[in-house]
């Protein structure tokens, strides 16, 4: 399940059949899937967000025991900081994304939520009607004053979320 944990925290709008390869692994002759063409990866909004992979039996799966301390382990910031480092400057806008994708995967997998209830979270049911995260972060963006600090913006989405994430799955 990590391709289903990166491309969710990456928000990747192009991740579809195509652009996923299935290779052999040469030691125990195992298959895995390999992503390819990361080009629509940290978009500014999350209302291209489209993931094939809901639609697999695996997707459904509860996360294992390893998923769910690699997932606890993720830091944003930390992420942040290391794509600066090797000459990706993300915009304001991008930043955002991963850091609140972050926290819906951290705050939904502690909760004992699979990858499915998570990326359904992330994507549109149709083209016409916004996905849950995008009204979670309009509502925050209804809720703080113009002109307030992202980490107060951060506070109110992490809170909205955790009030959705209990209503929704209680």
């Amino acid at each position: 399940m990590c391709l289903e944990i990166k491309m969710g925290l990456l928000a990747n709008a192009d991740r579809h059949a195509g652009n996923i390869l299935v290779c052999k692994d040469e030691e125990g002759g195992n298959y895995k899937l390999v992503p390819i063409d990361h080009g629509y990866c940290l978009p500014e909004k999350f209302e291209d967000c489209t993931f094939e992979w809901l639609y697999w039996p695996q997707a459904r799966e509860p996360f294992s025991d390893e998923t769910i301390a690699y997932i606890k382990s993720l830091d944003a910031e930390e992420d942040i900081k290391l794509l600066k480092f090797h000459g990706w400057e993300l915009s304001a806008r991008c930043a955002r994304v991963l850091r609140i994708g972050t926290m819906l995967l951290k705050k939904g997998a502690a909760r004992g939520l699979t990858p499915y209830d998570i990326g359904r979270i992330l994507c549109r049911e149709t083209v016409n009607r916004d996905s849950e995260i995008e009204d979670i972060v309009q509502e925050a963006e209804d809720h703080v004053l113009p002109g307030s600090s992202e980490v107060i913006f951060l506070e109110t989405v992490s809170e909205i979320i955790d009030r959705h994430l209990d209503k929704k799955f209680a």
